[in-house]
């Protein structure tokens, strides 16, 4: 297919930055001495932070506040973000690869502004989006189109030529649902969801450089 716009969620997609959100409370329990329960990562995985925050207060009888929990999994992501987190594997090469095509592209992803900034800034990504939607920032989830459909007005692109990347099945299958075409990175938090997200993509892949000939305009 021709490849004329392309959406890339950030997270475990264009940067490999899962295991911090995965391991956020399990480390917060480590640092205070705690063994956590086998189970705890299953557990949280679902909650939002604050959520998770309360629970493992609450499931550790600890002896500070959600929100003292809350700020130290803000310092933690801040940090990762800014100094730590490194790209997906052949990324930037496929980015580039897009940018010489004309490809337009943009980001749509869950995480604040600042830190989808700060990470893309790092990894020498910034350059290739003309703009960053944040779900924080429009008040919306994955759950509904309306990101997708933003991101698509922006690009200014035809559908059934603009490409969500995502990695996450509840958000490709909202792209797959509003008619956009998707390509799936394989990533650990979504193994368990491996067949479902073969079915409804593209093109489902471990690492960029899988999807050279894709594209008939991307070489």
């Amino acid at each position: 297919m021709k490849l004329s716009g392309a959406i890339f969620d950030l997270d475990g997609t264009l940067i490999d930055s899962m295991p911090i959100w995965n391991d956020l409370s399990f480390n917060f329990l480590k640092s205070r001495g705690i063994s956590p329960k086998p189970d705890l990562r299953a557990r949280v995985s679902t909650m939002f932070l604050l959520e998770s925050s309360q629970y493992i207060v609450d499931e550790y009888s600890l002896d500070c506040t959600a929100q003292d929990v809350l700020d130290y999994m803000h310092e933690m992501v801040d940090d990762f973000y800014i100094n730590t987190v490194e790209p997906k594997a052949d990324a930037v090469e496929f980015l580039k690869k897009l940018k010489a095509a004309g490809v337009k592209m943009c980001v749509a992803t869950a995480t604040e502004r600042r830190l989808a900034e700060a990470s893309l800034e790092r990894n020498g990504m910034a350059g290739f989006f003309d703009k960053i939607f944040s779900c924080a920032e429009i008040g919306i989830s994955k759950q509904s189109p309306e990101i997708f459909e933003l991101a698509l007005e922006a690009l200014g692109t035809p559908r059934a030529e603009t490409v969500v990347f995502e990695d996450s099945l509840h958000a490709a299958q909202t792209a797959a649902k509003a008619g956009f075409p998707v390509a799936v990175i394989a990533a650990g938090s979504a193994a368990r969801q491996e067949r479902e997200l073969r079915a409804l993509a593209l093109r489902y892949f471990e690492a960029y450089a899988e999807l050279e000939g894709t594209f008939e305009n991307v070489n």
